[in-house]
């Protein structure tokens, strides 16, 4: 089981012409060329949902949407997680 390290970035994307607001979760490698893509939550809910699948606790998880919905970005550190829970996720292509 390959365990990839790098950053997790939370982003608000407020939406264009046609789009709804909604927030872009994308793991960040420290190195290597992976391809990655982000994931959408559609509100703060599916966010907290989104980022237990990722095996944040419960209290983590809101603590780290509550800071995406009030600073816009943030970035969680230190994130390792095995590469068949980013692939089933959808973080990695």
């Amino acid at each position: 089981m390959v365990k990839l390290m790098g950053n997790l970035q939370i982003k608000v994307n407020p939406g264009a012409e046609g789009e709804r607001p909604h927030f872009e979760v994308v793991f960040v490698p420290y190195s290597g060329r992976i391809k990655t893509k982000p994931a959408k939550a559609s509100n703060h809910d599916d966010l907290v949902v989104l980022l237990t699948e990722l095996k944040l606790s419960e209290d983590e998880a809101s603590k780290w949407a509550g800071r995406a919905r009030a600073q816009g970005v943030v970035l969680i550190p230190s994130f390792e997680r095995p590469e068949t829970l980013l692939k089933e996720i959808g973080l990695l292509v």
